[in-house]
């Protein structure tokens, strides 16, 4: 909003300035009007300023947010690496424990083939009892001795037999204990692996999710930054135009000054007998001619999905532009390269002149984009047919031609072209 109402200021500065420059009476409210516009555009101009330096503020901000942000990715990338550390030493240590039960259950496998064998051991011992008569085939053992030293050497053997028997049962017994502890560690180890390997797993997972969450932030910021600095762009752009604005103004007050004591001075050397003749018009002739000659390659509409908000005439680069009536320049632009290199340049018209004109008493502004040379510069009054380019190929243009528009009732914003066609011969 705040870009049209500066650029109707400017239209409406431009209009003052051309009726200044006719020579109609009261030229002391001429000079009212002027030092009017030019005040508006001042608080114009300071209102920008102050927009310029929010926006400035804005993007400082983010920056210093971007910056932590940053740092949060760093240390939170230092948490990761640390983590995969760990999960690393993790996998060695269960890499461990499944070799440890890898060696449990052979450990196991050969405690089972002992207790199998000691169980055939005992039951034949069982089976040779009950067929000697159990407890009492020992007793008849010892007193079929034929003597107390054969006594005692039986009694020895049957002690050891069944001491022996007794060992094997108790070893039997603790090797089963053992068989079952062994058997509850490898299952306690392996769901003690499995539950760290989750734990592990999850943290991972969560580390991940916030990494992400990090980049999303930063490239809404960057957006936010971008954005910034294109409105802070056009702020510059549109501070610019004011202020070219602003000396078009002041000069047009020195001219109205000097016109309306150029006629003082007549009327005082003629007796002010009211045939004084007014200063000459600048408006030389009146109506638009073709501001270039070639071949008209796309006219005044949509196009291609957009809209295209003027014509287009294709001819070599350096085919000579011409201002289409006399009028004064505005918002010039020159320097900018190639399209080939920068389609941005001149907000994307390349090198660019704005005339505005004043044709039977109403504002025109007509636009020359993506000229290869310019020879005007700002707030210079040029005639019809006066060379101010040539055509060429900058800005967001994709070969070499003229853009050209123009907008009735001076420029407002790409909305207010009109079909150039209406207005050229």
């Amino acid at each position: 909003m705040k870009f049209k109402r500066f650029l109707s200021v400017a239209g409406s500065a431009l209009l003052l300035m051309a009726v200044a420059a006719n020579g109609t009476p009261a030229g002391a409210s001429k000079l009212q009007e002027l030092e009017k516009k030019k005040e508006e555009i001042q608080s114009e101009k300071a209102s920008i300023h102050t927009e310029m330096e929010e926006a400035n503020q804005k993007i400082n901000e983010i920056k210093s947010r971007q910056a932590e942000v940053t740092d949060d990715l760093q240390s939170l990338d230092q948490s990761i690496q640390a983590t995969e550390s760990k999960i690393k030493q993790q996998e060695g240590k269960i890499a461990e424990k499944k070799s440890e039960i890898e060696k449990l259950k052979k450990e196991i496998a050969e405690l089972e083939k002992r207790i199998e064998k000691r169980d055939r051991l005992l039951k034949e011992r069982a089976r040779t009892v009950q067929a000697t008569g159990g407890t009492i085939s020992y007793l008849e053992v010892l007193l079929g001795s034929k003597s107390f030293t054969d006594f005692i050497d039986r009694l020895s053997a049957v002690s050891t037999i069944l001491e022996a028997d007794k060992s094997i049962i108790e070893e039997q017994k603790r090797d089963n204990e053992a068989l079952k502890k062994n058997k509850k560690k490898v299952e306690n180890e392996l769901a003690q692996v499995e539950k760290l390997k989750k734990e592990l797993e999850a943290q991972k997972a969560n580390l991940a999710s916030q990494r992400a969450k990090m980049d999303r932030l930063l490239a809404e910021l960057e957006k936010k930054k971008v954005t910034l600095e294109g409105f802070y762009v056009d702020l510059k752009e549109k501070q610019q135009i004011l202020a070219e604005q602003e000396v078009a103004i002041k000069k047009a007050m020195e001219a109205e000054k000097k016109r309306l004591e150029e006629l003082k001075r007549q009327q005082q050397n003629r007796g002010n007998d009211g045939n004084v003749a007014s200063s000459p018009s600048q408006n030389g002739g009146s109506g638009f001619i073709w501001p270039a000659n070639g071949r008209l390659t796309s006219g005044f509409g949509p196009r291609d999905g957009s809209f295209h908000y003027g014509i287009d005439i294709a001819n070599a680069e350096g085919t000579p532009v011409y201002a289409a009536a006399d009028g004064q320049t505005f918002s010039v632009v020159n320097g900018c390269p190639d399209a080939s290199v920068n389609r941005s340049c001149g907000g994307r018209f390349g090198n660019r002149v704005f005339i505005t004109h004043v044709i039977d008493g109403k504002v025109f502004t007509t636009i020359y984009a993506h000229l290869s040379q310019v020879f005007v510069s700002n707030g210079q009054y040029v005639r019809k047919g006066q060379q101010i380019g040539t055509i060429g190929n900058t800005g967001d243009s994709y070969g070499s031609h003229l853009h050209f528009e123009v907008h009735p009732g001076g420029y407002d914003g790409r909305h207010t072209a009109d079909n150039p066609l209406k207005f050229l011969p």
